[in-house]
């Protein structure tokens, strides 16, 4: 099986969905899982549908246990969440920085869930930072929730139980104590928030929070709008599209120095840890991470002679990271950021797969007479249009939205959001120096046009239309099929060539 992985992270996900309506103790789950695992391993000579088929069973039964060991608020402490008014707790998240307030998540040493804590604060940088023991007083609810936004269940799937608005909150333990990576990547992310805020105005600097750090807290409520009507809110979240222009230009530059895959994996690998660190464990860039891993690992292997670089597929590595990320955390299934970014990938894989509609249009006889830049620019529109079918569906259902232009939008402002971001990484290498003052000049000219350019797009007519949640099923349905479409051509075709060469070499 060619997409083995992939079978098996889509039975992965089928257990999970599966796994409320089937309420089944956990003993008799691992004894089934187990007996299926093993049957495989003592059938090894049976026909090779029934080993698969079996393999996949065994993956959806894990799938279910996984989900069924989640943790679940017990009755009282839900009874208790609107009279609790003070806790002591770890901070488990990176905090978010507003012009004047700070959130992050509290894990308290005594209940068994996590709390959201909002506190209104001047000059909130350096307040507090990732695994600190803190003591907050103030008043807490439970989640309610809004504009057709479940905000109960997104908080659950993060094991957080209730919220509190802050009135108070005293640091008990240094974190600078027990040092972590984590800690310390909290720590430099917001020391250069902190540069950022000092050299350029409120406005810019919180587009380079958005751009850079994934951290919209401090962007106004235009600018967010703004973004949100046009289909370009993957630029304000650090996700693969960062990453992946980060990647290519450190690729470049390396490559450019003559070192083989197998040395220029590894430093691109540590580029990647040391951003993950930086930005935190978002989990759009956890799956970039982890995609550009395993194929990384396949590269390295082939390029030693282990493996065929046949073997080697990008829907696999995506896969695998789907995988990954499920059985840390399941509920992420259910999670819209998941499921956008897990679609926009999977399409813009799928479009560029040998079989695909984005390869064969991209390589064809015509592509070639144009100009290099026309060439760019059509391949450009092509990645916008495959990700766009992807998310397009996930959007519909989850935000009752829809995007028209997105497709003709994003090859004018993602080039432009790449020049931003090479631009604040430049000054950020800077930070330490006097020249830092020279290096945000054009880091924040490049967020002024970047962030007026939004703006325009943002006030033509039918940029954003109201859908109804059923569009989104309707819409996957009409891209499935088109893809399911093309592929079957391609195969119709390959099959006639051979065909036809076969009659050649006969008639010879």
């Amino acid at each position: 099986m060619t997409y083995a992985i992939v079978w098996i992270a889509i039975s992965l996900g089928a257990g999970i969905v599966v796994a409320p309506h089937l309420p089944i103790p956990t003993t008799i789950l691992w004894i089934a899982m187990m007996f299926t695992f093993l049957s495989i391993l003592v059938a090894y000579k049976a026909p090779r549908w029934i080993r698969v088929t079996g393999l996949l069973l065994a993956v959806l039964l894990l799938g279910t246990l996984r989900s069924s060991l989640s943790p679940v608020f017990p009755d009282w402490l839900i009874r208790r969440a609107s009279g609790i008014q003070e806790m002591v707790g770890t901070i488990s998240t990176y905090p978010n920085i507003g012009e004047n307030s700070i959130s992050f998540t509290l894990t308290p040493y005594d209940l068994p869930g996590n709390m959201r804590v909002t506190w209104m604060c001047d000059q909130p940088l350096g307040r507090v930072h990732y695994g600190g023991v803190v003591r907050v007083r103030g008043s807490s609810q439970l989640p309610e929730p809004f504009e057709g936004f479940d905000y109960p269940a997104y908080l659950a799937r993060r094991n957080t139980f209730a919220t509190m608005f802050a009135d108070e909150v005293v640091q008990v333990d240094d974190t600078s104590s027990s040092f972590s990576l984590w800690t310390w990547g909290d720590r430099l992310r917001q020391r250069i928030l902190g540069r950022f805020r000092q050299r350029l105005s409120p406005e810019v600097s919180a587009m380079a929070q958005s751009l850079m750090l994934g951290d919209r807290s401090a962007l106004s409520t235009d600018t967010e709008e703004a973004f949100s009507r046009t289909g370009l809110m993957h630029l304000l979240a650090v996700s693969g599209l960062h990453l992946g222009i980060f990647l290519a230009g450190a690729w470049w530059g390396l490559r450019r120095l003559g070192l083989r895959p197998r040395i220029t994996y590894p430093i691109v690998g540590t580029l990647v840890l040391l951003a993950l660190i930086v930005v935190g464990p978002r989990v759009s860039l956890v799956r970039a991470g982890l995609l550009f891993a395993f194929l990384a690992l396949g590269s390295v292997l082939a390029d030693c002679g282990l493996i065929l670089r046949r073997w080697i597929h990008s829907l696999n590595g995506l896969a695998a990271a789907v995988i990954v990320i499920l059985l840390i955390r399941p509920s992420s299934l259910y999670d819209a950021g998941f499921q956008l970014t897990m679609a926009a990938t999977g399409s813009i894989l799928l479009a560029f797969a040998p079989s695909g509609w984005g390869a064969r249009f991209s390589k064809g006889q015509h592509m070639r007479r144009l100009w290099k830049g026309w060439q760019w620019l059509l391949r450009l529109l092509i990645v916008s249009a495959a990700a766009q079918a992807g998310a397009a569906p996930i959007i519909a259902w989850h935000f009752q939205a829809f995007h028209p232009l997105s497709i003709l939008v994003n090859p004018i402002v993602v080039p432009l959001a790449g020049f931003s971001l090479w631009a604040g990484l430049f000054s950020v290498f800077l930070m330490a120096t006097p020249a830092f003052a020279v290096a945000a000049v054009p880091f924040a000219f490049l967020l002024g046009w970047l962030e007026s350019m939004v703006g325009w797009m943002a006030r033509i007519p039918f940029a954003e239309l109201a859908v109804r949640p059923a569009m989104g099923v309707w819409m996957a349905g009409c891209i499935g099929f088109l893809y399911l479409a093309v592929y079957y051509v391609w195969l119709s075709s390959c099959t006639s060539n051979s065909m036809s060469i076969e009659s050649d070499d006969s008639g010879g």
